[in-house]
């Protein structure tokens, strides 16, 4: 295109911008690369029609400055200046803006050289979906997301990447701002439209969602999805669904089909697609697997119960809540105490005596009514009974032996020879026990 179709001076633009050669055009306006004199950098200087189509191309322009003047991401064009220049015939004025200049190609030439391998698509998703996330973040729609408006650069001197860039917002809008088309009128490229936009409805961020889910479906296949007209292209994906091969796996398998769900009250936001690219969040959209949290290890029930679960086996276990460890603890305490009384009815049916028990301890700051009644002296006081007890009961079991087993052998043995020499004396034992030996000893003489 001659530069006397822009009406600008063919050499210099703002009179600092020398232009160079033509790195896009389109129906509103020309891009071209340019030096910056002043600052001595190459900068992209976009200038309008003088007799652009569409009659509100001026709204438009302002739009754009007012957007990407409000703009500030790695994986957006940047805005350095704006300003208007004269024809030449001094009376009418061409707008131009100045922005920063990509070195590199857009999306729409590197696929015309074959699809993108998976990790490279999914560098290039993150990108864009944290571009979007950043401008629907500000009320801002792009609506018109396609690879002629992607630009990926060239790998720097030391062949590190460098972001892709998402370029003209020439139709974006404030989400509360009024429409700078016609009623009903369809604003995009149809090959790219959400179903919304080929209804001619409302858009919203969700529109965007979709056009990027169509935008790496491409990347990925190497083809266009919704080819034709634009009629034909805009009904298409009224009419179906995109079609996701299943051999692109995960995460695209269950994430593409959610991007460009026709309801856009389905499709994730570009904050999610985020999360699911950097595998933080499940592509289908399920709630994400949560830590289970460790127990207090002071909280010996709740340790108790949840070890089996943590230690047995190799595999992952399904952790119990801590109302079911408390309700375990509960169980575990209850067939304690059934123990109990199943042992003290069979210590009564043994006609085995059950010592007293001492009562439960009660903290020094407790309440002297939840103490037991004599303090200290009344448990010393029991202590002696609970020896004398004893006590009584091995005299008991001894004195027994003593009749019993005499008489067992008096039955069974032979009579004695009267020459036998006279029993020995027993033992001299001390105390209550001894006299009460005596007594018996003497009782079995003859």
């Amino acid at each position: 295109m001659a530069e006397s179709d822009i009406g600008l001076d063919p050499t210099f633009v703002g009179g600092r911008y020398r232009l160079l050669e033509v790195a896009g055009s389109g129906a509103m306006a020309t891009v071209h690369r340019a030096h910056d004199e002043v600052l001595g950098r190459d900068v992209a200087v976009k200038t309008f029609r003088t007799h652009a189509p569409d009659p509100r191309h001026e709204e438009r322009r302002r739009g754009e400055m007012q957007v990407l003047a409000r703009l500030n991401h790695p994986s957006l064009v940047r805005l350095y200046d704006a300003g208007t220049d004269a024809q030449d015939d001094g009376t009418t004025q061409v707008a131009y803006l100045v922005m920063e200049f990509v070195d590199g190609t857009d999306l729409r030439q590197r696929l015309a050289s074959g699809a993108l391998t998976s990790d490279d698509a999914r560098l290039l998703a993150l990108d864009l979906a944290g571009a979007l996330a950043y401008v629907h973040a500000l009320g801002i729609v792009h609506r018109d997301i396609k690879p002629a408006n992607i630009l990926v650069p060239h790998a720097d001197p030391n062949h590190r990447r460098r972001p892709v860039k998402l370029t003209d917002f020439g139709i974006a809008r404030l989400t509360d701002a009024s429409r700078l088309t016609l009623t009903n009128t369809t604003i995009g490229t149809a090959n790219y439209l959400s179903p919304e936009q080929a209804r001619g409805e409302k858009v919203g961020p969700a529109s965007d969602i979709y056009s990027l889910g169509l935008v790496l479906l491409e990347s990925l296949t190497g083809s266009m999805e919704f080819t034709g007209g634009a009629v034909e292209a805009a009904v298409a994906r009224l009419l179906r669904d995109p079609r996701i091969p299943t051999h692109l796996g995960g995460p695209w398998a269950s994430l593409l089909p959610r991007m460009t769900a026709r309801d856009a009250a389905d499709r994730p936001d570009a904050t999610e697609i985020v999360r699911v690219l950097r595998g933080e969040a499940p592509a289908d959209g399920g709630a994400p697997t949560r830590a289970i949290e460790s127990p207090d290890p002071a909280d010996g029930a709740l340790t108790q119960a949840l070890a089996p679960a943590v230690f047995e086996g190799a595999g992952t276990q399904v952790m119990p809540s801590a109302s079911a460890a408390v309700h375990t603890a509960q169980m575990s305490r209850l067939g304690a105490e059934q123990d109990g009384q199943q042992t003290r009815a069979w210590r009564a049916a043994t006609l085995v005596p059950e010592l007293p028990q001492d009562p439960p301890a009660v903290p020094s700051h407790a309440p002297s009514s939840a103490r037991p009644r004599g303090g200290s002296a009344a448990r010393a006081s029991r202590r002696p009974r609970r020896g004398l007890f004893w006590a009584a009961v091995t005299v008991g079991i001894l004195a027994a032996l003593l009749v019993i087993v005499p008489l067992v052998l008096r039955a069974v043995l032979p009579a004695q020879p009267a020459n036998l020499p006279p029993l020995p004396a027993s033992p001299a034992v001390s105390g209550q026990l001894g006299t009460h030996l005596d007594q018996l000893e003497r009782s079995l003489r003859p």
